[in-house]
């Protein structure tokens, strides 16, 4: 069977998107093949990578993307994860093109809050992902076409 391509879009590659690519891999990578990418080179967030280590995800070292740097592969979906990447990128006219709105964690300047908005994003992205896994291979098409033997 043939994966399902996603690309994961946010604007510097940087929270939502490696976030979303990481737990999409871990769940089903035999079902899909996952990028990320942002608008614009970003590095790691230090957040990023405390809450994702917290569920069992090494981050570390992890190289952002950007679209210029994938946007010569196919996807079947490309999911934007904040309004920058939903209005700024037209790249990509051949995926199905979703939109999952998350708050902003780095718009709040309270460390503390800061981080637990890392953590509630972390979960909130999983919760989408597990319902976009799960639709996407339950209603994945068949193929019908006739096996050759012999």
């Amino acid at each position: 069977m043939k994966k399902i391509r996603v690309l994961f879009l946010c604007a510097t590659n940087s929270v939502q998107s490696p976030m979303a690519e990481a737990l999409l891999n871990r769940l089903s990578s035999e079902n899909f093949e996952v990028t990320s990418a942002g608008i614009e080179p970003g590095e790691m967030h230090p957040f990023t990578i405390e809450v994702m280590r917290a569920i069992g995800i090494d981050m570390e070292g992890r190289v952002s993307k950007t679209v210029p740097e994938v946007s010569r592969l196919d996807f079947d979906f490309v999911i934007t994860l904040c309004d920058r990447s939903r209005s700024e990128c037209r790249t990509f006219p051949e995926a199905e093109r979703v939109h999952w709105q998350f708050d902003d964690p780095l718009a709040v300047m309270d460390c503390a809050k800061q981080k637990r908005m890392f953590h509630s994003i972390r979960d909130q992205i999983a919760q989408r992902v597990r319902l976009f896994a799960l639709v996407q291979v339950r209603f994945a098409p068949v193929d019908t076409s006739p096996v050759q033997v012999g």
